[in-house]
């Protein structure tokens, strides 16, 4: 009911106190200034090669990827009512399951391209003569609808619930039959949740901004008449130069903090949407309800490739027929048979010759 799912969203608020996690604060912040660092150390050798610029792009990404998933880790045990696991432990999980979400985007992304298959199959059925355009006019709201709703379900469901779902430990089929079953039963409130975790999220963020926005000002204000104009561009030209490179890492590590706190809010409040969408599910049987239609799809899509074959097999062998009967010699036409005395033209059942008499057998 909708009264319960505003009830439901405003218990959210409680995700704030995701700040207080100071170990899972330190571990994403460590996270983000790491991954800065190997970005920007690809970036300084791109002068040697670009190579070594999308090496250190994968690399930076690999640590963002697996400590972002470490953080989640942690505050899902915290969104579970639990002790959250030590940093150790959290990253050791992180490393040994957070692989699995990328297999579940691969299931998603086989998934869309079904739907877009299916899709652009019955937008071609609309093509047939008179029954098309008819058919076209109820196709067209339908996919529309369809459409919209599976694009914004992306940023707003399958990307968000899909990683506190491998944080708790599913696997990637057990993922994506909890996402379908979401999106089956629960979408409206997920959408919902979600919708306040975003703007809580980004509430705390634009303070964070503000206050270091503030600061910054002030700060900088203060410092230009005792340390001079600190021009950024300097980096290590003199004095300048040297507190413009202290300016930028002070900068960097700031930015850092003020991403730090709102994505930590934003993964508790994500962890608690998740365990909130599955309550009262019955996963079983949503798992059974999966197997049951991707065995379908495999016996279905089994079927076309052995009738696939079968169809080729029949073509290679009207082909090789064929050319059998293209490369056998022809037999040489007989010419017309005659009579041995006179040369007149006689048949193969005369006995002797109309002309002459001659005896022909």
């Amino acid at each position: 009911m909708l009264s319960q799912q505003v009830k439901d969203s405003s218990s959210l608020v409680d995700s704030i106190d995701a700040m207080r996690n100071w170990r899972a604060l330190v571990l994403l912040l460590v996270t983000l200034v790491a991954g800065a660092m190997v970005m920007g150390l690809g970036t300084l050798l791109a002068g040697v090669s670009y190579f070594f610029v999308a090496l250190f792009a994968v690399a930076a990404y690999a640590v963002l990827f697996y400590g972002v998933n470490a953080a989640g880790v942690m505050l899902m045990d915290e969104a579970h009512g639990v002790r959250s696991r030590s940093i150790v432990e959290a990253v050791s999980h992180s490393l040994t399951h957070s692989h699995r979400l990328l297999l579940v985007y691969l299931w998603i992304a086989g998934l869309y391209l079904a739907g877009v298959l299916a899709l652009m199959a019955v937008v071609f059925l609309c093509k047939l003569p008179l029954l098309g355009p008819l058919l076209y006019a109820f196709v067209f709201p339908v996919a529309v609808v369809l459409t919209g709703v599976a694009l914004f379900a992306l940023p707003m469901v399958v990307f968000p619930l899909s990683a506190p779902s491998v944080w708790n430990g599913a696997t990637a089929m057990e993922c994506v039959s909890q996402l379908i079953a979401i999106a089956r039963r629960r979408l409206g409130m997920v959408l919902l949740l979600m919708l306040v975790v975003s703007l809580i999220a980004g509430l705390i963020g634009l303070l964070i901004g503000t206050i270091l926005f503030g600061g910054v000002a002030i700060t900088a204000g203060i410092s230009a008449p005792i340390l001079g104009n600190i021009d950024m561009g300097s980096f290590g030209m003199g004095s300048g130069g040297a507190h413009a490179a202290a300016a930028g890492f002070g900068s960097g590590v700031l930015f850092a903090a003020a991403c730090t706190l709102p994505g930590l809010v934003y993964l508790r409040g994500v962890s608690s949407v998740y365990l909130r969408a599955l309550d009262g599910l019955d996963l079983a049987a949503e798992q059974a309800h999966v197997d049951a239609h991707l065995a379908y799809a495999v016996d279905r899509a089994r079927g076309m490739q052995e009738q696939a074959q079968a169809r080729a097999a029949r073509v290679a062998e009207r082909a090789r027929a064929a050319a059998a009967n293209a490369t056998q010699p022809a037999e040489p036409p007989r010419p017309p048979a005659t009579c041995p005395a006179c040369g007149t033209n006689v048949r193969a059942s005369d006995t002797q010759c109309a002309a002459c008499g001659q005896a022909l057998q």
